[in-house]
């Protein structure tokens, strides 16, 4: 046997033979030489037998790499296939391999994708430069594409690239992957967040981001609400924008990551305080944990709550006021009755033959009810009557001037006084009643000043519109429109008052002097609310006080040609109807002396039966009665027919005449307590007319 040639013949098999069928070719050529079990006998050479050992154990290892090999192959095929990714290999853009998930990813074959032709026609045009200019770039990473499938439909593919190599030839690897569902869901949240980004800037003045107590992000009108850009507190601490006395309570909140809504006060650069509310939630921004603070300004509402509380103190003070003007009222009205006797009774007395001394008790009498007729005058003031008598356009220059003489030696020596008054300061009132609130306003002016040096100011104009102190101020309420007015101001520079005292000044029998009766700004009040103005009062404690009043102004002066002499009594016939017995004897009395017939009714409807009757000359009525009090008689007695003269007298009444009656339906108005002159003196000018 030729035994080279049998391992020649090995050889070639061995060479031939697929890997994994080597071991059993070459036993079937040793079968076919009829060497049997494979392996040569012991006839063999040595070297034959030892080179056919070596070429089984060879054909052997090459099964065993080529089974692994297959196995590994399997396996890249089924990571592959089993990839919820396509994948594909190309070169230079032509794909020399792909998986079966790109094919169906695209709509193609296995076969359609590989090729130079897939990936332009695969691309959106829009996006093809960005990819050819990352491939030129051997850029290495993820980015977003819009991908065109075989029927012409898109979809948003994210590309994960990576340069490789197949044994050595460069190639690119790239994974692809259907990103359209998470595009979608992250439109969405985008979406979401900007409608919640705006409801918060709906719902919030400032937006501020911040991470570890540092100011990193803001959202909304930065300067606008801090007067500050926003460059400029972006990387400062949250906790310096906030006023001292609130910084421990937000640090707390800061360190402890609290959430929820508390109450602060910031502070702008340029020092001024800015009250707010705080929402504090935990979020994240750009990835990293953050905490987002939703800042509600609440200047406004601040603003509006110190305006609702001093709107409720004014309230609360005018209607402390009022009960006070109508108990005021209530005693000035019995006081005024009886006053009615003591002074009515006195005057008589002082016309009878007296001795020097009763004629001097008479006098005391008389000077007593006198003071005591001023103190009710006061009161009423006070209460707010509205029947000051005849109102006449007042030039304040000569009424200050008049004033500063009867003032002389009353205000303080130490007191410098600077007057300017306006030459159209002219207002519509009663000259008395005003002369009587300038004389008050200048006298505790003086006394503020105690002695020491200071000044007392004196100011009148006319203005169009009352300013913000009138919003608040006591007395009628002042009309925001434009009009015309006179504004008078009074200003001190004494030991002023605190916000206890200036809320009661105007309280009657409420006095800050030793020696006062506290009825002196009460009737301020009172007389001013009378003409239809306000008074406004601003002061603190050494630093003074100003009075401003705002009374209606007047176009011109009228100069009186001075009053009508008194006609001469007459007989006549007067009914006196008053339900106080005291004031029908009195007035009796009195008209008696003077040569009147006097007859008398204690209540309106009394009244009316008597006038159907007889009518008298002249009817002297008393405006508050129980039951039918006189407004109403007068006005049964117009709608009667009767024209019958009326005077009306009131020690007060609580509704001015003038929204009760016409100024025709009565000829003439007597104040309670009254002198004999006043009484016969009208009497005789109503009964002339």
């Amino acid at each position: 046997m030729d035994f080279l040639a049998l391992l020649a013949k090995l050889a070639r098999v061995l060479v031939e033979a697929k890997a994994d069928a080597a071991p059993g070719a070459l036993r079937a050529v040793l079968d076919s030489e009829g060497l049997g079990a494979g392996l040569p006998g012991p006839g063999v050479p040595e070297p034959v037998r030892q080179a056919v050992a070596n070429l089984l154990q060879a054909a052997e290892r090459r099964a065993e790499e080529h089974q692994g090999l297959l196995r590994a192959r399997e396996r890249a095929r089924m990571l592959s296939e089993a990839s919820f990714e396509g994948i594909m290999i190309h070169v230079d853009g032509s794909i020399i391999d792909a998986n079966q998930p790109l094919a169906e990813m695209l709509g193609y074959t296995h076969e359609e994708i590989l090729g130079p032709h897939t990936m332009p026609r695969s691309l959106a045009p829009e996006d093809l430069p960005g990819v050819l200019e990352r491939m030129r770039d051997r850029f290495e990473g993820a980015y977003v594409v819009t991908a065109v499938r075989k029927d012409g439909s898109r979809f948003r593919a994210e590309i994960q690239s990576k340069q490789g190599t197949l044994g050595e030839r460069p190639v690119r690897v790239a994974a692809v992957r259907d990103v359209t569902e998470r595009e979608r869901i992250v439109d969405l949240i985008r979406e979401s967040e900007q409608r919640l980004r705006e409801l918060a800037q709906t719902a919030f003045d400032l937006l501020t981001y911040s991470r570890d107590g540092v100011i990193v992000d803001f959202v909304g009108d930065v300067e606008g609400f801090y007067g500050s850009p926003r460059e400029s507190l972006i990387g400062r601490r949250v906790i310096d924008t906030v006023a001292p006395e609130y910084r421990e309570r937000v640090g707390v909140h800061i360190q402890e990551r609290r959430s929820g809504s508390f109450h602060s006060v910031l502070v702008n650069d340029q020092g001024e305080r800015i009250p707010v509310e705080i929402v504090a939630v935990s979020t994240t921004l750009d990835g990293l944990p953050a905490r987002l603070s939703g800042i509600r300004d609440r200047r406004q509402a601040v603003r509006a709550e110190n305006e609702r509380r001093q709107l409720e103190q004014h309230l609360q003070q005018s209607q402390r006021l009022d009960s006070l003007g109508v108990l005021a009222g209530g005693i000035a009205h019995d006081f005024n009755n009886l006053l009615v006797g003591i002074i009515g009774s006195a005057e008589l007395l002082s016309l009878a033959e007296l001795t020097p001394q009763d004629r001097e008790s008479v006098q005391d009498i008389a000077e007593a009810g006198q003071r005591a007729a001023t103190l009710t005058a006061q009161l009423l003031a006070y209460a707010g009557r509205r029947d000051l008598g005849e109102r006449e356009p007042i030039d304040l220059n000569l009424l200050l001037g008049e004033l500063l003489r009867l003032l002389g030696s009353t205000l303080s020596k130490r007191a410098k006084l600077e007057i300017q008054i306006d030459r159209d300061a002219v207002v519509l009132g009663n000259r008395a009643t005003v002369l009587q609130v300038l004389l008050n306003l200048l006298t505790n002016a003086s006394d503020a000043l105690g002695g020491e040096t200071g000044f007392i100011a004196v100011s009148a104009r006319r203005v169009t519109r009352p300013d913000e102190r009138f919003k608040h101020a006591l007395g009628a309420a002042v009309p925001a429109a434009d009009g015309a007015w006179v504004l008078v101001e009074v200003r001190d520079t004494g030991a002023g008052m605190d916000d206890a005292t200036r809320g009661r000044i105007f309280e009657p029998f409420f006095s800050t002097k030793a020696k006062g009766h506290g009825l002196g700004l009460a009737a301020c009040l009172g007389i001013v609310s009378s003409h239809g103005g306000a008074i406004a009062v601003e002061s603190a404690l050494g630093r003074g006080s100003t009075f401003a009043v705002l009374l209606p102004a007047a176009d011109r002066v009228e100069r009186s040609a001075g009053a009508p002499k008194p006609a001469a009594a007459g007989p006549g016939r007067i009914l006196v109807v008053d339900d106080e017995s005291i004031v029908q004897k009195q007035v009796r009395r009195i008209l008696e002396a003077h040569g009147y017939e006097v007859s008398e009714a204690s209540d309106g409807r009394t009244a009316l039966g008597l006038i159907e009757q007889s009518p008298p000359d002249l009817v002297l009525l008393d405006v508050t009665m129980p039951g039918m009090d006189g407004t109403e008689v007068v006005r049964e007695l117009r709608a009667r027919g009767q024209r019958v003269p009326i005077v009306l007298f009131s020690g007060y009444s609580d509704f001015p005449l003038e929204q009760r009656l016409d100024a025709d339906a009565y000829e003439g108005f007597l104040a309670k307590p009254f002198t004999i002159d006043g009484l016969v003196g009208l009497i005789r000018k109503v009964l002339a007319r």
